[in-house]
């Protein structure tokens, strides 16, 4: 893929562009992969501390994690297009709409679970 005739990893970026991919980095990266981690984490302390009862619960965290991971990876290679200036502008509103549907079926397998309890 280019940028601005180069390919993306040789591209040479003035100091906003930096600032906004560092920007683009800290939120698509950071965000979503700390989310994961708190799953994760949350889903390994459920599977040690507590009974068989919850293991499913600890699993559904584990699913969780794995779907925001996807979720950042696949976000992260489909939005490298914000310094090609020939392609509109678009929001990020399909992928806010996809991770509320994925935390929301979360949270509803969370809720059926707690009930079944």
């Amino acid at each position: 893929k280019l940028v601005r005739g180069h390919r993306r990893e040789s591209a040479l970026f003035t100091l906003v562009e930096l600032q906004d991919l560092r920007a683009h980095q800290r939120t698509f990266e950071g965000a979503y992969w700390r989310t994961a981690l708190a799953a994760f984490s949350s889903g390994l302390l459920i599977l040690k501390v507590f009974t068989r009862e919850f293991y499913k619960i600890g699993i559904t965290f584990f699913v969780f994690g794995i779907a925001m991971l996807a979720i950042a990876l696949w976000r992260r290679r489909t939005s490298f297009d914000v310094f090609d200036h020939s392609i509109p502008y678009k929001t990020s509103g399909d992928w806010v709409i996809l991770t509320t549907v994925v935390t929301m079926a979360t949270y509803i397998v969370f809720l059926v679970l707690l009930w079944k309890l």
